[in-house]
C-alpha cells in the first residue's frame, strides 16, 4: 500500500521518541484502569457481601463466633491489664525524675578551637543562610562551601 495513512517506521525514531511515546501510552493506560475503578470497587463490594451472608446467616457462621466471643473477649481483656500495668509501672519509676542531661551551650571560640578555625571565620559562617561543611574521614573540616 503506498498511500497508507499510517506510516509504521519504528527504526526511524529515536530512543528519546520510542521511549516518551510508550511512556505517554502507559500513562494513558494506567489513567484508563483508573477509571474503571469505582466500578471494581463496586462489584468487589457486593461479592463480599453476599459471601458474608452466605457464610455468616445461610451456614450458621455466628455461632462459631458467639462461641468463641468470651474467649476473644477474655484474650482482650488480658493484653489490656498487661500493656495498663506496664504503663502504670513506667509511669511510677519515672514519676518527678530527671531522666535528660542539661545540654551546655558552647561558646563560638570552643567550637572554633575543636574544628581548627578561627573565631572571626566561624562568626561569619553562623550569619550566612546556607553553608555546606564537608568533613574528612579522621573528622575534621575538610571544605566549607558558601551560599
Amino acid at each position: 500500500m503506498k498511500n497508507a495513512l499510517i506510516i509504521e517506521r519504528p527504526e526511524l525514531q529515536s530512543m528519546t521518541q520510542r521511549y516518551g511515546w510508550k511512556s505517554v501510552t502507559f500513562f494513558f493506560w494506567m489513567f484508563y484502569i483508573y477509571l474503571w475503578v469505582p466500578l471494581i470497587t463496586l462489584v468487589v463490594w457486593l461479592v463480599g457481601v453476599k459471601l458474608f451472608h452466605i457464610n455468616m446467616i445461610e451456614f450458621n457462621g455466628y455461632e462459631s463466633l458467639v462461641d468463641k466471643l468470651g474467649l476473644y473477649s477474655a484474650i482482650i481483656l488480658i493484653i489490656s491489664i498487661i500493656l495498663i500495668g506496664w504503663a502504670e509501672v513506667n509511669r511510677m519509676r519515672f514519676k518527678n525524675k530527671l531522666r535528660r542531661l542539661d545540654n551546655n551551650e558552647l561558646s563560638v571560640g570552643e567550637v572554633a578551637k575543636k574544628y581548627n578555625l578561627e573565631v572571626s571565620h566561624l562568626t561569619l559562617l553562623r550569619q550566612k543562610k546556607s553553608v555546606k561543611v564537608d568533613f574528612s574521614a579522621k573528622g575534621g573540616i575538610s571544605e566549607i562551601t558558601e551560599y
